[in-house]
């Protein structure tokens, strides 16, 4: 038996090798334990899908079940069972032959996890967008985390808050968690045709819009700057990245790295 090391939640495959020394075909049934872990560590028994290696197609039925017996012709017969694991670490799986209620062999393979690689690095990139209205301007703002490497974080907790810059008084804030993936730009907002955040500076009546579904809206008065941070924190990690709103001579974008 033998199979390739893999990550937490990825699926593999181990590899047997069984060899039938008769002179003609038999039919044998594999047992095989521990084969899928879950997250509370509870083993689900049986749960790998046999493959054969004469299989054109790994999800055949025909060839894929526990429920029939696997024909070994005389000489080494190939077969494969995925395996999985929600956490790191050695998992044992025991692999039975039976014939007729016998068992004909059995032997035992330690599976090797890998804990998941963590991001080294990950990036906040802001930018924005400005719609000029009659009495008011509304500034769309749209945001990324970016991975350039290795590595990924399910839980990058994210938080965005607002300041006024004149009073120094926090005005909103708010907190999300995303996932990234190796090499990957995440967008921050959730509905794809909305941005992440909305700020509107009214120069006369605001406009009463609500915005929705953008959860991350401000309303404004002509005089108003605010100061827009986003920090991303994961395995005692964190980036940041800051916007002014209106820019008041700095860029419209805001793209900062991971300290």
């Amino acid at each position: 038996m033998s199979a390739a090391p893999i990550g937490v939640q990825e699926s593999g495959q181990l590899d047997i090798v069984l060899r039938n020394n008769g002179t003609g075909p038999v039919d044998v049934w594999l047992e095989v334990e521990n084969t899928f872990v879950d997250s509370d560590g509870v083993a689900h028994h049986n749960s790998g899908l046999l493959i054969p290696s004469d299989s054109g197609d790994p999800w055949d039925t025909e060839f894929v079940s526990h429920e029939k017996p696997i024909h070994l012709l005389p000489g080494n017969n190939s077969v494969g069972v995925w395996i999985g694991y929600y956490l790191p670490g050695e998992y044992p799986v025991k692999v039975k032959v039976v014939e007729n209620s016998r068992t004909l062999d059995e032997d035992t393979y330690l599976v090797e996890i890998l804990p998941p690689e963590i991001p080294r690095d990950l990036y906040l990139k802001l930018e924005y967008e400005m719609e000029r209205r009659n009495t008011s301007d509304i500034y769309r703002i749209y945001g990324y985390l970016i991975n350039k490497g290795l590595g990924s974080e399910k839980n990058v907790s994210t938080n965005f808050t607002v300041i006024n810059e004149k009073t120094g008084d926090l005005v909103f804030t708010s907190s999300e968690i995303y996932g990234v993936g190796e090499y990957d730009k995440t967008p921050l907002w959730t509905w794809s045709d909305y941005p992440y955040a909305v700020v509107e500076i009214a120069y006369g009546e605001p406009s009463g819009e609500s915005y929705m579904p953008v959860q991350n809206a401000v309303v404004g008065k002509s005089g108003d700057r605010f100061r827009i941070n986003v920090t991303s924190t994961w395995q005692n990690r964190s980036v940041s990245a800051e916007l002014l709103v209106p820019p008041g001579g700095k860029g419209g974008d805001a793209y900062d790295k991971a300290v």
